[in-house]
């Protein structure tokens, strides 16, 4: 099924840029999943919790963002550069 050019332009590495923007712009609070969830709806983004957990990670992966659980919930906040170190995996 095609998709419009406004869909095709939306892409993950899009909205994986907004996020990062996002947390930049905010870097003394740590969001859930569900709160970013909402602050791409209302930019017009409506994804799947999961989609964003996936974007998270690979985000996490190139630390750009950090997550630590609190009380079972996981959060997650921009990682500030500190120069050039290679991507670990998540774990």
């Amino acid at each position: 099924m095609p998709i419009s050019s406004n869909d095709f332009e939306k892409s993950d590495r899009e909205t994986s840029l907004l996020l990062v923007d996002f947390l930049r712009s905010n870097p003394r609070v740590a969001y859930k999943v569900d709160e970013l969830v909402e602050m791409l709806a209302s930019k017009g983004r409506n994804l799947a919790r999961e989609e964003v957990e996936r974007i998270l990670t690979s985000l996490e992966y190139g630390r750009k963002v950090e997550s630590k659980k609190i009380a079972g919930v996981t959060y997650y906040r921009y990682r500030k550069f500190m120069g050039f170190s290679p991507p670990t995996r998540p774990g």
